[in-house]
Parts: C-alpha cells; structure tokens; sequence
C-alpha cells in the first residue's frame, strides 16, 4: 500500500534510530514492520537513509495496535482501511497554535531571537522549556513528562 506522501518532521527526516525511538521500538521491529509490508520502505541510501512522517505515524499506529494485542495481519488490514491524516490524530498530539491559550502550568513565551517557546511547569521551580515549532514527537515527549513528574503528581501525594 502506498503511503501518502506528507512533509518530514524535520527538514531532513528521521534515521532509522529516531524512528525507532520516536517510536518506542527497536530498530530491529522496524526493519521487521517493513519485511511484513506494513509500511513501505523508504529509497534506501545506506547511512543516509531518512524515514518521513508518515513512516512515523505508521509505527505509532502500528505500536498502539500492537498494544492491544492484535496480530500483525490484522494490523495491515486495518491500516490499509485509515488515511494518514487519521491516523495522525490519533497518534500524534496535536500541533500546538499560535492562537490557542496556554493551559495551566504552561504559558507562550518569545525569546529575543524571536523563537517561540512553550514552559511547561512541572513543579514550582522546575519548568521544561520546549521549542513551540519542534515536532510532535517532541510535545508528546513533554506531555508525557509532565504526566509523570508534573504538578498534580506532587498535590496528590500531599
């Protein structure tokens, strides 16, 4: 199947082991994924190969199904059934807008250089400063931070 073609991440697109840890996979189940046909191979350029977004999303997708205990025939089958996009949203966090008003514990911030960023308090005097145009991955990574060690962590233990 075909991916739809959709702009990397980055620039220059993933290597094989920040997919894989995009992901939170091992390499080895990639190339595995890949040998089973449930997403395409990228142009292979030794070293210098790079992974899209789309293969991103994929293996997140992929990952979620494999959590829930479905077997990998089945997986394609319902992956040949998504679009990308949807898939997206239901893996990825959204991308965050410029417009949108920070949530509690975060606020929008502008450095000099003009680069937006996101703080992300996790307790009072421990913030996560995160770029506001990094990649999804790297909001969900945050997310997932301040899930784990933020604020209401700490409330709910007092």
């Amino acid at each position: 199947m075909p991916l739809v073609p959709t702009p990397p991440a980055t620039p220059r697109g993933y290597s094989a082991v920040e997919l894989a840890r995009a992901a939170g996979v091992s390499t080895g189940t990639i190339k595995h994924w890949f040998a089973e046909g449930l997403m395409d191979k990228p142009v292979f350029r030794g070293r210098r190969t790079t992974y899209g977004r789309e293969h991103l999303v994929r293996a997140l997708a992929i990952k979620k199904l494999r959590e829930q205990n479905l077997l990998l025939p089945e997986i394609k089958r319902r992956l040949a059934a998504i679009p990308l996009e949807e898939m997206a949203k239901e893996v990825l966090p959204p991308e965050p807008s410029e417009s949108a008003a920070p949530g509690a514990g975060e606020r929008a911030d502008t450095e000099e250089l003009g680069r937006a960023w996101r703080r992300v308090e996790l307790m009072p005097g421990l913030e996560l400063h995160v770029r506001a145009d990094a990649g999804a991955v790297i909001h969900r990574m945050a997310a997932e931070i301040r899930e784990k060690y933020g604020c209401e962590r700490e409330e709910g233990r007092r």
